[in-house]
């Protein structure tokens, strides 16, 4: 499966891209989703970087808030007019490459215009786009996964359909592609079913034990992950594979994923403490006034010392964003609780 790639700016839709990225990664895996480039070595030309991080991609997702076409530099100027923009430079580049754009809409933001976009990226105005909405936040991911299913299992050079605002493909769309390789594959299937035919008889068919359908659900996943084989006779829907709800739920357990309705906090990247939404949105506003609790000119414990009234956070080992006494103690007792927020194994 090709990767997805989640565009987006931090003034902007921050705390949207970081719950998409966790609820994508949940069911794509962790290495099938990327959220900005955000591991260029110093010295490299984030330009090539951004340029070979896209061309690896399926799709990308361009995250598009209120301010994401308003938001200024210092010096007053549109960020998206600068040819340097990384939110610019990355929709460029999958424009470029053909790789399927998604305009995805959230905090009720609408789509730019032509005239308001720098030449490179013009063609953004005619994606149709995809709305994520707070109040049916999960069903309208729901119905984006699904349509990502059909756009990242493209082979390379294989020409990718136009994004359909909630669009739910059909289970059927691809039978025809699915039982030609089927049929390519239909003698080495044979013959290894026939040589295990015997252990097969002696084995007997295998059940796995349900997990909690409130915490894990069963995903179809690609045939060289699934449990049993494929046969020409199988009709379309019951040829897709399937894992089990306990494999599912083992491996999020392994990731540390949380239960709902708890996300990561990311209070510093790879952070995997489970709190409540408020609570990450609490995280991620301290992490952006970080300078503005510290001393200006330093003090006692150099340029982190905080001002008076304000204490090191202590999220983790070296935290020392400047917060309130009481949302340190409520940092902790998120440390305290979070192991117990994340998905149990499986009994």
């Amino acid at each position: 499966m090709r990767p997805i790639f989640i565009s987006y700016r931090r003034e902007d839709t921050e705390g949207q891209a970081g719950r998409l990225f966790e609820s994508l990664r949940e069911v794509f895996g962790e290495h099938t989703v990327f959220m900005d480039v955000a591991t260029i070595e110093p010295g490299a030309d984030f330009r090539r970087a951004i340029e070979t991080n896209i061309d690896k991609c399926a799709v990308l997702l361009a995250l598009i808030g209120r301010t994401w076409l308003t938001v200024t530099d210092r010096e007053g100027k549109r960020r998206i007019d600068n040819p340097n923009d990384f939110v610019r430079l990355e929709t460029s580049s999958a424009l470029k490459r053909d790789v399927t754009v998604i305009p995805v809409l959230v905090q009720g933001a609408t789509m730019p215009q032509e005239a308001d976009l720098p030449a490179d990226i013009k063609d953004l105005a005619y994606r149709n786009a995809f709305e994520l909405t707070h109040a049916r936040w999960d069903s309208d991911v729901e119905l984006l996964i699904r349509t990502l299913r059909t756009r990242a299992v493209d082979a390379p050079g294989e020409p990718a359909s136009a994004a359909t605002p909630h669009a739910i493909p059909s289970p059927n769309a691809n039978a025809g592609k699915g039982h030609a390789r089927i049929w390519t594959i239909g003698g080495a299937v044979a013959a290894v079913a026939l040589m295990g035919a015997v252990v097969l008889k002696i084995s007997g068919s295998a059940h796995e034990a349900k997990a909690n359908p409130a915490i894990v659900a069963s995903e179809p996943v690609p045939a060289t992950t699934a449990t049993t084989a494929t046969t020409p006779g199988n009709q379309a829907g019951k040829g897709d594979q399937m894992v089990s709800k306990k494999a599912l739920q083992r491996a999020a357990h392994d990731r540390g994923a949380c239960v709902k309705p708890f996300v990561w906090r990311q209070a510093q990247p790879r952070d995997k403490v489970c709190v409540t939404p408020d609570t990450q949105s609490r995280i991620l506003a301290e992490n952006r006034a970080a300078s503005d609790n510290r001393m200006p000119n330093g003090g006692a414990y150099g340029p982190d010392t905080c001002k008076q009234g304000f204490v090191w956070r202590a999220a983790f080992d070296g935290d020392t964003v400047c917060v309130t006494p009481e949302s340190r103690q409520m940092t902790a007792d998120d440390n305290m609780l979070g192991a117990r927020r994340i998905v149990p194994l499986p009994q």
